[in-house]
């Protein structure tokens, strides 16, 4: 459905993609993954056929480059801060694109429905928080039923529970047969919701397999701050022994360490299973360690 082959876009002296190659079947996920001005917007950009770019990319069969117009009609596209008539409801932004693509305005409610913003479809656009704008964006992309979806960040704003209907969302639509291709910085995610991952750097391509191997690579942390009653000492020496967590610090009631991402849910067992009651706690996710992507991703085929 999607072929990216040696793809490149420079700006005067500066390369933001560097000759990325990939290709989307039916019914996959692939995850562009990077930090910001990694590339992944320039990537999805390109593809809708936003700016220009050296290389070939062709969505269903049609260039993009020569044949913009019948690639966009295969192709639901997201952009990481969707634009709206402010002045316009959730419904009638909704009815308002659902009639540009020649669909019926029940399709259209339906999706608003289903990005769970049914309750808020008389609510203007302009008193819509960022998660909700993101959530009519993904209804808009929807609509037409396209093949491709391109979803440029589509869980910014987002709390964590409208993250999780995400999760379900893009399943639904692989189950459907739609191809996807996202970006991300949630690390985290990926292994739920692709099948293949990309992660850039600087424009290049520092690690591209399937999303398990990403996950399991271990270059993914996240730095945990918890909170607990009085009982950090102690905690710190449950971490050390039970758990692969580093650089562990206290300060106050406050236990900070790091870990692996997918380690985050050992880290609590941990302490719970060791009567220590957690009162409070926070995650940021720590940069991609793209070092050690090259290095894994180079063991990887020496396998």
């Amino acid at each position: 459905m999607l072929r990216i082959e040696d793809v490149s876009r420079r700006y005067g002296k500066t390369t933001v993609l560097d000759s990325i190659t990939l290709s989307l079947e039916k019914g996959h996920v692939t995850a562009v993954v990077g930090e910001n001005g990694a590339g992944k917007t320039t990537l999805i950009k390109s593809v809708v056929g936003l700016i220009k770019y050296e290389g070939t990319i062709t969505v269903g069969g049609f260039d993009v480059a020569r044949e913009g117009k019948k690639a966009r009609r295969m192709v639901g596209y997201l952009p990481q801060l969707p634009a709206f008539h402010g002045d316009l409801t959730v419904r009638e932004t909704a009815l308002f694109y659902a009639g540009l693509k020649d669909v019926a305005g029940p399709a259209a409610h339906s999706l608003v429905e289903k990005v769970g913003l049914v309750d808020h479809a008389e609510k203007k656009v302009s008193a819509l928080s960022g998660g909700m704008r993101q959530r009519l964006g993904l209804a808009i992309a929807l609509l037409a039923d396209p093949p491709i979806l391109l979803l440029d960040e589509p869980a910014a704003s987002l709390d964590t529970k409208a993250r999780l209907e995400l999760r379900e969302l893009v399943k639904d639509q692989r189950q459907a047969g739609k191809a996807v291709l996202l970006s991300t910085h949630w690390i985290e995610d990926v292994p739920y919701v692709a099948d293949e991952a990309l992660v850039l750097n600087h424009g290049k391509a520092a690690f591209q397999g399937p999303a398990s191997a990403l996950a399991e690579s271990g270059v993914s942390g996240s730095r945990l701050f918890l909170r607990l009653n009085g009982s950090s000492p102690e905690a710190v020496s449950v971490l050390k022994s039970t758990t692969s967590a580093s650089d562990i610090t206290r300060s106050g009631d406050w236990v900070i360490l790091t870990c692996v991402a997918a380690d985050k849910a050992r880290v609590v067992e941990a302490l719970v299973r060791s009567g220590i009651h957690i009162l409070d706690f926070r995650v940021e996710e720590a940069s991609i360690d793209t070092d050690a992507l090259k290095v894994h991703a180079t063991d990887g085929a020496r396998q």
